[in-house]
């Protein structure tokens, strides 16, 4: 299912899409597809990062926020070198369920 969206951009945005577009052999709308798709998936990742980093959302979460599996999410985090929230009652509470579970 898709939706139409109308946006005003400027000229020059426009003058390198039209660039894109030639360079690739395609078309406008695909080139504004693609490029739209991109940047709202960085948005989202973007968005959670700073949630995670403010500790309002888990780490978990945050990676459900940015619709991206938690490993991707934890090398991205760790890319930006943004610290792991991450306890020590987390870590005996993780640790006590590992040795259960053997």
């Amino acid at each position: 299912m898709s939706e139409n969206v109308a946006a005003r951009i400027s000229e020059s945005v426009a003058g390198d899409i039209d660039f894109v577009a030639k360079e690739e052999a395609t078309d406008k709308s695909t080139v504004i597809r693609e490029l739209l798709s991109s940047a709202v998936k960085q948005k989202l990742v973007d968005l959670a990062l700073d949630k995670y980093s403010k500790r309002l959302v888990s780490l978990g979460r945050a990676a459900e926020l940015a619709k991206i599996p938690l490993a991707d999410f934890m090398v991205v985090a760790a890319e930006r070198k943004m610290p792991m929230n991450y306890s020590v009652k987390s870590l005996e509470k993780d640790f006590a369920a590992a040795m259960k579970a053997k």
